[in-house]
């Protein structure tokens, strides 16, 4: 199992990708136009309360990113991060839990992605394929805040970390730690 944390994944959404996620999960037309419309509208103000005055920019155009506190906001994210989930799916990695034999490979909630292999080398092609779709779309998942932990036969061992490529890897997690540690 490994975790996957987005960076600044609400400010780093290029509006082409929303545009695109649209269209990809055939959102009616109308709504796909009045979402590209209202994003050239999406702007910004900052403001510094400095002793007895506001002092406040004009405003500032929002070219990437969506708002965090915009109900639509988190619904558009979501759509965005639906062609990686056809992806983990496709991927036929899946773990098949015991008692409900529900078969999963991925849970995903907002920003946060956790992904559940059978195998290392499973894991690892799920991490590639986030990694792939993640560079596609401009988007960062810093290793950080990442971090795997396995299982083998409902017991917690320690494994050495994960490599991703030749520079980057992913922390096997100790017990009693945490990712944010």
């Amino acid at each position: 199992m490994a975790w996957i944390e987005y960076q600044k994944a609400f400010d780093r959404v290029p509006h082409s990708w929303i545009s695109k996620s649209l269209e990809l999960i055939g959102i009616n037309n109308k709504v796909t136009a009045f979402t590209k419309k209202d994003m050239t509208y999406w702007r910004t103000r900052m403001c510094l309360h400095a002793e007895n005055e506001l002092i406040e920019t004009e405003g500032i155009k929002i070219q990437c990113g969506i708002f965090q506190e915009d109900s639509l906001s988190q619904l558009l994210f979501c759509i965005c991060l639906i062609p990686l989930k056809e992806q983990m799916n496709r991927l036929n990695t899946e773990y098949e839990e015991h008692i409900m034999k529900k078969k999963i490979s991925h849970l995903l909630y907002m920003d946060d992605l956790k992904l559940i292999a059978k195998s290392e080398e499973e894991l690892r092609k799920q991490i590639q394929t986030v990694k792939t779709f993640s560079n596609d779309i401009s988007m960062d998942s810093g290793l950080e805040k990442c971090a795997k932990i396995t299982f083998k036969k409902g017991k917690l061992i320690h494994l050495q970390n994960l490599m991703i490529d030749i520079n980057r890897e992913i922390q096997e997690l100790e017990q009693g730690k945490s990712t944010s540690n």
